[in-house]
């Protein structure tokens, strides 16, 4: 494989030209269809086919009009004026007005509207806040880009009224979290930009050597956008990954093009200033840093296809732009980037800045050995210190995202919080049983009303349950009969307003209904999940049996986001065994060694752990919130880990393929393991520190300036690159090589290396 790469940098130093032509032209080509890919976004994808809560959903949505996938609710707030005064009623009747002239909304169903019986429970218990059913014509994709701004039209209108109007549901929640993460990555940017140009700079001392990094991810990250938008078209994507595309597109663009220029630039100073050294230096460059960079990009890309095996849509679509875009990084760094440098030849050094120092190749240098003479030390301390920061993830819990994920001056999440403070908790989010006959026969038969009767009475009995509504709750002391025909042939004879709440319970058709049991607790605390538990298990078992006339679900966000949780849990076994074989496969081959491979995947283990417990202390136990001001949220995002997995596993291996190139290529030409350690680390350690400080620039910089989920994965993320790039990197690898000496590099069935011993005479004198 070297050989071939050393053949095709040949190649690019001739076609250099033509190459540079081909990447601009497809960078314009796509840079027209890469702005698509935002507005083809969504925030959905958060279900689990065939698990009961998606089963639910689809139920709901497709056979009842005012649970469809845009129906939400309107919660409006008068402090100065009562419910039921002339002026609420009048400023009610305003907001209605003003959303029905909204492009998009279909029909506002308020407390004016509703029967005097029902009127109840649309009026919080302050008399100041009442509720609306919203419903829009237009699909949930193009309803999540609408809502915002009619969110703030509305905010604006209801303060000209002196009152609050906000609308709440799935669309109006994913709306403000495109919106607030689209935010969260352009602050994002301002803040590591000047970051990845220092160090860039301090890197390489030379202005034109600084404009290759951006060049090679800035013409990656525009074409896997345009690529991913076309696929956008076909099928869900989440918003989030947007994230994932810039994060790694810029962390690990930097890091390729780094390592590459950095041995371009060696080789380069190791020949006279002529045409055909520079293309022997391109040519060992894609040898060593070119080799080095496919297999890495191998590994991500391998690592990640893992998680698209997750039956989470939203997860796998984050895994998919971490895959596009290192595809094209691969693929930049291998015949744009090169293809530059042929150009450049010596004049990628023009531009020196002459202030740098050159003094840290020594240091680090020195630091192996100080770290070899002592490796038994520094390897029980660093696997102490990791150990006690993995320990906290002994207790990581994960949750599924809901409205907490929004930073407190949310307009949605204050939404939410006014309905949970005036109406309850669970009121926001009720956990949803749906029943559907499966033989034909009527939901409003004697028996079944009898079976609903008893249900609800066992479920108002159960812990953590606020209240029960279901068809019955409109014929309260009602005689089966009169309620079988008041459904029926009768229906139509309901007055409208009634019509409109009791279509919300039963379908048209009578053959399927819908019970909502409000919890008095939030939707992801353990109360909810445990309720949710019972429903299953216990309540509808014991009250319906194993009947074969049914089929009963229960859906809801708690009863999702308990789906979503088990699911990933399961999947993170299977993904952690696949990434482990794939790791060990390629550094087995990458290096020929088997204990390569096996020390790798236990440091990665330790540094994994260590990430997880430094989540826990801050995210779960709530050491970050005044930092990072998410609030009391308790738990990790049940995504967070799987990906953490993926990604750390990725790029801890990128690490060590780098760093492991030049130590196996020292120990070839010489022989000598601890000398080959010291001189692999002090060459590839500025690189990999740079890389390592770019990447926890712009991690960290995504923890401060995103939402809930990407604040934790960015968090993560730039503890992982540190922990790796110092603790394991400088400590522990030339600990563990020093200890292994002769055995890193033992494999089955090859001889040993073949120094001359001319050759290693030779190195002895120039020690001495």
């Amino acid at each position: 494989m070297k050989k071939t790469l050393e053949g095709w940098g040949r190649i690019v130093a001739k076609l250099k030209w033509v190459l540079v032509v081909l990447w601009i032209a497809l960078a314009v080509f796509a840079s027209s269809y890469s702005s698509q890919l935002k507005p083809l976004l969504t925030g959905g994808g958060w279900g689990v086919p065939d698990a009961g809560s998606y089963e639910a959903y689809e139920k709901m949505a497709a056979r009842f009009e005012a649970r469809s996938e845009t129906s939400m609710t309107l919660v409006v707030k008068d402090p100065n004026n009562k419910v039921g005064t002339d002026t609420y009623n009048n400023n009610l009747k305003a907001i209605s007005d003003y959303l029905l002239s909204k492009k998009g909304i279909e029909s506002v169903y308020t407390w004016l509207d509703a029967p005097e019986q029902s009127k109840e429970q649309f009026t919080g218990e302050g008399d100041h806040v009442t509720l609306a059913f919203v419903d829009m014509n237009i699909n949930e994709g193009f309803a999540q880009k609408e809502l915002p701004l009619i969110q703030q039209e509305l905010t604006e209108e209801a303060k000209r009224l002196n009152m609050e109007a906000i609308v709440l549901g799935t669309p109006a929640l994913w709306g403000e979290v495109n919106t607030r993460s689209q935010e969260g990555l352009n602050k994002a940017h301002l803040y590591a930009i000047p970051i990845i140009l220092l160090v860039l700079v301090i890197v390489f001392r030379s202005l034109v050597s600084v404009v290759t990094p951006l060049l090679l991810a800035g013409t990656s990250i525009v074409i896997a956008m345009a690529t991913l938008s076309f696929i956008a078209k076909e099928t869900e994507l989440s918003v989030f990954i947007l994230d994932s595309i810039m994060m790694i597109g810029i962390g690990v663009g930097i890091d390729f093009a780094l390592i590459f220029v950095a041995r371009f630039r060696e080789e380069l100073a190791l020949r006279v200033k002529n045409k055909e050294n520079i293309i022997l230096a391109l040519s060992k460059t894609m040898h060593t840093a070119g080799h080095a960079i496919l297999f890495s990009s191998l590994t991500i890309i391998g690592a990640m296809s893992a998680i698209l095996f997750v039956e989470i849509a939203a997860v796998r679509s984050m895994a998919l732009g971490v895959i596009v875009v290192v595809f094209f990084l691969m693929l930049t760094s291998l015949s744009l980037l090169p293809a530059v440098l042929a150009i450049l030849g010596h004049k990628v050094n023009a531009l020196r800045v002459p202030f740098m120092s050159k003094k840290e190749k020594k240091t680090w240098y020195s630091l192996a050995h100080h770290v070899m003479r002592r490796p038994v030390l520094y390897l029980v301390g660093s696997v102490v210190v990791l150990g006690a920061m993995a320990w906290p993830a002994l207790q990581l819990q994960t949750s599924a995202s809901d409205v907490r994920m929004l930073p407190e001056e949310s307009v949605v999440r204050g939404g939410v919080e006014l309905v949970q403070e005036e109406f309850g908790l669970g009121y926001s989010s009720p956990i949803r049983v749906v029943v559907e006959s499966n033989n034909g026969g009527s939901l409003t038969d004697t028996e079944v009303q009898k079976q609903l009767n008893t249900f609800t009475e066992q479920i108002t009995q159960l812990d953590n349950v606020e209240s029960v509504s279901s068809y019955l709750s409109f014929f309260e002391g009602q005689q089966p009969e009169v309620v079988q025909g008041a459904l029926g042939e009768g229906r139509s004879n309901l007055p409208v307003q009634v019509q409109t709440l009791v279509d919300r319970f039963i379908s048209r058709d009578i053959q399927i209904i819908v019970i909502d049991v409000i919890s008095n607790q939030y939707s992801s605390s353990e109360g909810s999940k445990q309720l949710v538990k019972q429903l299953r298990d216990t309540t509808i078992p014991a009250v319906f049996g194993q009947t074969n006339t049914l089929n009963i679900v229960v859906g809801g966000e708690t009863a999702e986001g308990l789906d979503v949780s088990n699911s990933l849990r399961a999947s993170l076994i299977q993904v952690t065994i696949f990434t482990l074989i794939l790791i060990f496969v390629v550094l087995l081959f990458t290096f020929r060694s088997i204990l390569i491979p096996l020390k790798a995947i236990v440091l990665n283990l330790l540094s994994l752990g260590a990430t997880y417990g430094i989540l826990v202390m801050v995210f779960q136990w709530g050491g970050g919130s005044e930092i990072f001001g998410f609030g009391e949220f308790g738990n990790i995002q049940n995504f967070i880990p799987i990906l953490l997995l993926g990604l750390l596993f990725s790029l801890s291996t990128d690490y060590e393929v780098f760093l492991l190139t030049r130590v196996k290529e020292e120990y070839d030409r010489t022989g000598d393991n601890e000398e080959s350690v010291a001189v692999g680390l002090s060459k590839t350690a500025p690189m990999i520190s740079g890389a390592a400080i770019i990447m926890i620039g712009v991690f960290g910089s995504v923890a401060f300036a995103g939402i809930l989920p990407m604040q934790q994965l960015g968090l993560g993320m730039a503890v992982a690159i540190l922990l790796d790039a110092t603790i394991v990197r400088l400590f522990l690898v030339p600990a563990t090589m020093k200890l292994l000496g002769k055995w890193n590099w033992w494999f089955p069935f090859q001889s040993k290396n073949n120094v001359s011993k001319s050759n290693a005479a030779a190195i002895k004198a120039v020690k001495l």
